[in-house]
């Protein structure tokens, strides 16, 4: 676990200069060690995100695909207004930057805020923190971190697969965070995810020092909140009715069932959840709102 120290929020972009000014470094860096980079165009609300295509089962793991939200055309037609886009296969390769996306989307849940971390990954800490605050976080390195992959390669320092992983990742996750993350929960009212920050925080007072983190509490953002969003999208014909469906009693009670069986989880202590952790979330069976007749 990395300390708190290890990674730290940068400064929000004021509009697409400022914002591609701080994504070159990791676009340099994303060059030198795949030897392509992702692209950048502009349009009225700001900068647009093209990210290359790669072999490796890692990357196509962790991108979002479009059919995961439905294949209705209206919901098409909207992803493709906010600069959202995707390939033959469905991988989304195209993306709003994230600071744009609130001039995108005047209702935007969510806010993306950029962090620079020292390693490959970010803090847990540190992102379950911002998450609690109604944050989508996305991890940039420092420039010490990318000079000493420079270094690394220019070397040719042997790359343990386990360390290999981790330094992809940290390539695919700005790409990961918008696909998914983001795209899924752009539209969640922000009210509600505040209010759910409140309540989870709760679960992490008690461990507030130290580098224990409490694994259901990131869990929660990680996986529940995304497949509520997802289940939502799924079946969705306009996404004007996302947030009445999101907010329908019947799905939000399941959501709130979600957060009480993470807090319970994580009341249950490390000895408990640091055994138990997997990859699992809840079931969600959304109700759509009557239409008017």
């Amino acid at each position: 676990m990395l300390l708190d120290a290890a990674t730290a929020p940068l400064p929000d972009p004021a509009g697409p200069d400022a914002e591609a000014a701080l994504l070159a470094p990791f676009f340099a860096a994303y060059r030198r060690r795949f030897g392509v980079a992702p692209a950048t165009t502009r349009d009225a609300h700001g900068l647009l995100l093209r990210f290359p295509a790669h072999d490796a089962p890692a990357h196509a793991v962790v991108v979002g695909r479009v059919d995961v939200l439905g294949g209705h055309p209206a919901v098409r037609a909207y992803l493709r207004q906010l600069g959202f886009g995707w390939d033959a296969r469905g991988f989304i390769d195209a993306t709003p930057a994230p600071a744009s996306l609130l001039a995108r989307v005047p209702a935007l849940g969510p806010r993306p805020r950029y962090y620079q971390a020292a390693y490959s990954a970010m803090n847990k800490r540190t992102w379950l923190e911002g998450n609690l605050r109604g944050e989508v976080p996305l991890a940039l390195g420092s420039a010490a971190y990318y000079a000493a992959l420079g270094a690394a390669a220019r070397l040719r320092l042997p790359e343990p697969r386990r360390v290999r992983a981790g330094r992809d990742y940290h390539f695919f996750g700005v790409q990961h965070d918008i696909t998914k993350h983001l795209l899924l929960t752009h539209l969640v009212p922000r009210p509600l995810l505040l209010d759910l920050g409140r309540a989870l925080a709760a679960g992490l007072r008690r461990w507030h020092r130290g580098p224990l983190v409490p694994a259901p509490l990131a869990r929660f953002y990680e996986n529940d909140l995304l497949a509520y969003c997802q289940q939502i999208w799924r079946d969705l014909a306009d996404p004007a009715e996302f947030v009445p469906t999101c907010l329908l009693p019947p799905n939000l009670d399941q959501l709130w069932r979600a957060v009480d069986a993470r807090l319970r989880e994580s009341a249950a202590g490390p000895h408990t959840w640091i055994a138990t952790d997997a990859d699992t979330c809840p079931d969600f069976h959304i109700a759509r709102p009557r239409r008017a007749s």
